[in-house]
């Protein structure tokens, strides 16, 4: 004789669901710890990178001659009142640049950055799971936390924008706590790198962050404190070494 099968119990045995694409980008941003069921057997990563690729570039279009070829233009124009750059390559430049061809190149741009950037960020999930924390995960499985947790970048892609098209410039657009940093006519070194540090800890970063943690625990099976510990280890010592770079590099005082 059978024995019978309470609710609690027939439930408990019932597999979960796999999510299907749309499921799955509503749960990223309502409830990310549970939006991952069904990835370890179904390759999904191509759709968020497809998404966040196809917005990233429909933002560089609609900023291109109202905020990024204006900003271009008045740093060439610094660099030939401070002699670092002939006046007719700097017209070249910007010529090229509000020209058709060069939207283009704005647009395309986009296609081949963000995926190396999600290819890039896989790696590095990859190294804290499977080397650091010595699970035994797959770099799909990774590539998988990186593409879906990119979607949580497009609320911030949008507020740069809304900044950058009031502006008409993306010079100085903060969405982080970069915001609290006085504005300066003239930028400094120091001002760069604490603006790029402050803005990487703002909320919008830190809860991209979040995402990976819990993405990178549900597909590797490691406890969550210690992803924790290892993506936001990796995530500071990339923000220090990219805000030194770009401060580097800025011509500033």
């Amino acid at each position: 004789m059978e024995s019978p099968v309470t609710p609690d119990v027939a439930e408990a045995q019932t597999p979960e669901r796999p999510l299907g694409l749309l499921q799955r980008t509503v749960a990223i941003f309502v409830r990310p710890a549970s939006a991952w069921s069904g990835l370890q057997e179904r390759s999904q990563w191509w759709f968020p990178l497809l998404i966040t690729a196809l917005f990233a570039a429909g933002l560089a279009a609609a900023l291109h001659y109202r905020a990024l070829v204006p900003m271009m233009s008045d740093t060439w124009r610094d660099q030939v009142a401070n002699g670092a750059m002939p006046a007719d390559q700097a017209k070249r430049m910007e010529d090229f640049f509000s020209s058709p061809t060069g939207l283009i190149v704005t647009v395309v741009q986009q296609f081949v950055i963000l995926p190396i950037v999600v290819l890039v960020t896989a790696l590095l999930i990859w190294f804290g799971t499977g080397f650091i924390l010595g699970k035994r995960t797959t770099y799909r499985l990774s590539l998988e936390v990186a593409a879906w947790s990119g979607l949580i970048m497009i609320p911030t892609q949008l507020l740069t924008g809304v900044m950058a098209w009031t502006r008409e410039t993306m010079k100085g657009v903060h969405v982080g706590f970069g915001l609290l940093l006085p504005e300066a006519e003239t930028p400094t070194r120091l001002g760069v790198w604490l603006g790029a540090v402050l803005d990487a800890l703002g909320p919008l970063s830190v809860w991209y962050v979040v995402v990976l943690v819990l993405g990178a625990s549900a597909l590797s099976g490691a406890p969550r404190k210690q992803v924790a510990w290892v993506l936001g280890g990796l995530y500071l010592a990339l923000v220090l070494l990219f805000a030194t770079l770009g401060a580097m590099f800025t011509p500033a005082t």
